[in-house]
Parts: structure tokens; sequence; C-alpha cells
């Protein structure tokens, strides 16, 4: 692995975001950080905004004991106050544009912020009428933040924030109180319970997950790498966004992704590097437009959150010249705990292993529930240990303790195994969780939604394989007696309720169940009724 880029050396003497965007500003300031659609900032000017911001929001009255949830699609302003709240010391809460009403009004009670900072309009949904619906629900919210023009009464603009001037003294001030370990980042990932929960990372954790993964990555200030993935989660975050900017190479953000403007953008601003999920890797080699000449110019494909079909990894290796760089991890882990480096034999990446753990990163298989090591090439769970691991789940205690030992494991429910040469092989999982075009579902909330309709007796969800999305969503449906039920109108229930990644792509109505001796539903044998269907 080559290291010598002197930017990735300096991550190992900084322990904070705000640390290393200042050490990219003295070092390599007058590089493009980043370049969003005819816009673009060096990483002295994007620093100085920063600072700019992070002086606002004092004046505002934000504490390092506060947290501002962030509504925004992928661009520069979702960083500019990431890092503002690095350099205070509070903490922010990713929220999705794709998430509904019900949704946010969970996540925002759970996480309790009391600053919101959102778009005033987005795919659609104009927020300061969805926040003035659910206002009277969301008693945490004090102060409202908006990019663009508003009708929201009371909402702070964006751009004025930005533009105050910085107050040095305050900001060092603030510095000084800042602890890597403290609450950092809150992503909300689906929960098995049926309720997203909320995953805790502090700086500490990203920073320790960041060091290897930059590494890997190699990138150099020739490097440009395209992010179109929801800053809100690690993928487009600490991940495709942190990953360049670690480097002091070029981020390049795009905030609706689609196919062909991916391939325009690649030779255009000459993109180097791409990450994604296999999801988005196949809507781009699939779509009719595609054209291979536009990938000329990449030199890395990083894809993570699921594994590539076979087919898929074949049209990457023959209609490109870049490395393939596999990938796995979690929100858990801060991002990727195990990874392909540029130099592995191509077949790791073509038989579908997940890459090694790095250096600090601990990794073993073990037995299910006993929590026990199995031999190499065994399959068991993934368990992982080291400093990129979340503190807690917020508010879950209980839930903390059953995935996190007092060792320092964290218990994946991915099942996998180790290869002769360390490479890691995921099976499958023995949790009910899939993954729709790198997003977790979890049935359970699915399931919930469904039985809200007075025709529905009960619900089942499973995973079912998809050849572009990875897993998409079966529900089965068991009427009650005498109702009517169309699968039309459960679904229209699903798209008012949940996220377009949760829907299930079928629904199917019957009149009984499978069902345990003990009256639970026997979703085996629903998944072997379905997999007939395939």
């Amino acid at each position: 692995m080559n290291i010598s880029n002197p930017m990735i050396a300096k991550l190992h003497e900084e322990a904070t975001l705000g640390q290393m965007l200042e050490n990219r500003a003295t070092f390599v300031g007058d590089r493009t950080a980043i370049i969003f659609r005819d816009k673009s900032w060096t990483y002295d000017q994007f620093n100085r905004a920063v600072d700019r911001l992070a002086t606002g929001l004092l004046d505002l009255g934000v504490t390092r004991e506060d947290r501002i949830a962030i509504i925004m699609p992928t661009r520069p302003e979702f960083l500019l106050m990431w890092f503002a709240a690095a350099k205070i010391g509070c903490s922010v809460v990713g929220l999705n544009f794709r998430y509904k009403r019900e949704e946010v009004i969970y996540m925002v009670n759970e996480a309790k912020p009391r600053f919101m900072f959102c778009i005033n309009s987005f795919a659609e949904t104009d927020y300061a009428e969805f926040f003035n619906d659910i206002r009277d629900r969301i008693n945490s919210l004090a102060t409202f933040i908006f990019l663009g023009e508003t009708s929201f009464a009371g909402g702070v603009d964006f751009e004025s924030l930005v533009q105050t001037p910085a107050d040095p003294a305050r900001l060092a001030a603030a510095r000084e109180g800042v602890d890597p370990a403290a609450d950092h980042f809150i992503i909300f990932t689906s929960g098995s319970t049926g309720k997203p929960k909320g995953a805790v990372l502090t700086q500490k954790s990203i920073m320790a997950m960041l060091r290897p993964w930059a590494a890997n990555l190699e990138l150099t200030e020739n490097d440009r790498m395209l992010d179109v993935l929801p800053l809100n989660h690690v993928g487009g975050g600490t991940l495709c966004a942190m990953g360049p900017l670690g480097s002091g190479a070029t981020l390049v953000l795009h905030d609706v992704f689609d196919p062909v403007e991916a391939m325009d953008l690649i030779p255009r601003l000459g993109i180097t590097s791409f990450g994604g999920v296999p999801t988005l890797f196949a809507m781009l080699f699939s779509h009719p437009e595609f054209n291979k000449q536009k990938l000329a110019g990449l030199q890395l494909i990083v894809y993570g959150g699921s594994a590539a079909p076979a087919k898929l990894l074949k049209a990457m290796e023959v209609h490109t010249s870049a490395s393939i760089m596999a990938c796995y991890g979690s929100t858990e882990v801060s991002g990727f705990c195990t990874y392909t480096a540029r130099r592995d034999p191509v077949n790791k990446v073509m038989d579908n292993t997940a890459g090694r753990a790095p250096e600090g990163i601990d990794l073993i298989i073990v037995e299910p529930f006993k929590r026990t090591p199995v031999g190499q090439g065994q399959v068991g769970e993934v368990a992982i240990r080291g400093d990129l691991l979340i503190d807690r789940y917020l508010n879950a205690p209980d839930l903390t303790a059953q995935s996190f030992d007092k060792n320092g494991w964290f218990y994946t429910g991915d099942m996998g195994y180790l290869d002769p040469d360390g490479f890691l092989v995921l099976v499958g999982r023995y949790k009910e969780m899939y993954i729709c075009g790198g997003y977790n579902v979890y049935p359970k909330e699915i399931e919930d939604t469904l039985v809200q309709h007075t025709g529905v007796a009960m619900a089942a969800v499973i995973g079912m394989p998809h050849e572009k999305m990875g897993e998409v969503g079966w529900a089965y449906v068991m009427k009650r007696p005498g109702s009517n039920l169309d699968a039309e109108e459960l679904l229209s229930l699903c798209k008012q309720n949940l996220a377009d990644y949760k829907v299930p792509a079928r629904i199917i109505i019957k009149d009984v169940f499978p069902m345990t001796a003990l009256g639970k539903i026997h979703k085996p044998s629903l998944q072997e009724e379905a997999s007939k269907e395939l």
C-alpha cells in the first residue's frame, strides 16, 4: 500500500474532522476541495466558509451539547454544516430527504435536536409546508435554518449565516473544548424491532475508520472522486466524501444520480474514482445510452453495501480499465471495515470477497449466539473490534448490549468465512434484514405499516434477489375474513408512510399463512414459495 501522500500520513496526527480540514487548508489550501455543478471551492475557501458558518452558529446559541438535524441532498452545504459542527463540538443528525412525515417525526423525537437545517424544497417537497404541518409534534426543535428562500415563519437564512465574519478567538475556544469521543454524527438505520435505531458515531470513530480507508484508496492531488450517495449515511458521508477530503484530493458532489449525467460528468470533470452501491452501477452499465468511452478516465471503482452480481462485476472489468475495490462495512463501524486493495489479485474481487480488515481493525468469525471463534474457513457470524465502532445505539441500552460485548466486539449479524488468504467471504445474514439499493431494510417496519389497514390480519415481508436492486421486499398479506383487499391500495399505503426503498416490490394476498406450533408465521415456507416464482 502506497501512503506517500503526506495528507494521508497527516491523518494519524489528527484527532478531529475540524483539525483535518484546517490542515488541508494550511498545507494544500490552493487545491480544489469540492466541485458541485458550476461551483468549486479550494480547501482554503471551504475552510474559511466553515469558520464563518461556525461563528454564525455560535451567534445563534449553538453549544457542544446541541444537535443539528440536517435534511439535504448531496450538496456542499451539508458538508459545511457538518464541519462547522465538528469545529464547535456539537453533533449532527443525518436525515434523508426521502423520509416521509412519520419517519421524520419519530427520528427527530428520538434524537431531540434543537436546530434543523434543510433545503427549502427538493423532490417535490416544500419543507416550509412540511415542517409547518408537523411543528407541534417535534417539540425539541427551536430554530429552523433554510437553504434558499422560504415562507417558513422565523426561519433563519443559511446564506446569511455563512457570511458571518469569522471570530478566531471564539473558534479557538470552541476547538479547545472539542472531545473526539463525544457524540458527533447520529445516523438512523432500520431497526430489527421495526423502528429505526440511531447509531451514535463520534469524531474518534470516524477518524479511526478514515485513516486506513484513505490509505487504501491511494488517492493523490490529481484524483477526483464522484459522490452521488446521500451524505446522511456512511456511504456518501464518511466514505465517499471524507475519503477524498482526508486525502487532499477533489470531491465532486452530485445531488441526483442519473446514469447519463454521471457518464457526462466523468470525462467533463476528469473524474478518476467513483464509489457507489451495486444497484447504482447496474443502472449505469445497463442503460441504453451506456458509452464505455466516457468511462475511460476512471481509475478506481469502489462498491459496497451489498454483494455485486457476477454479471455486474464482469461488466466493470470489461467496460473499464479501473481497479475494482470491493468493500464491507456498516453504520456501526462508521463506514467500511474490510476492503480489497488496488493491487489485489482480480479473482479476489470477481469471486465476490469483501477484502481484508486493515491493521488496527480486528475481525473474527464466531458461532452465532455462543460467540466463540470458529475454525479457519468455517462459516460463522462476523465480529469487529476497534476504535471505529460507534459509541452506542441512541436511547437503546439493551439493544447496544445485545450487539456490543464488554470486550469491545460488535456482532454484525452477517454470516461469512475467511479464505486462506484472510479475505472475508460473506454468505448471508441470519437476521431478516435485506439490502435494497444499498439501504438496509428490516421487514417489521413494513409489516407494521401494512397491518394498519383494516382489512389486513397479518403481514410478512421477505427479501428476494433482484438483478438491479440487489434485494427487494415481497410482502405477503393475510386478509381478514370478509375483507376485499386490493394490492394497489396496500402499495399506496406503503408509499405514503415509507421511504421508497422500503416499499415492497410485490404484494401477495393470501387467505391463510403457514404457522408454527407456537402460532408464529413460518417465514421459511413463504421464502420457499417465493423462490418457486422466481
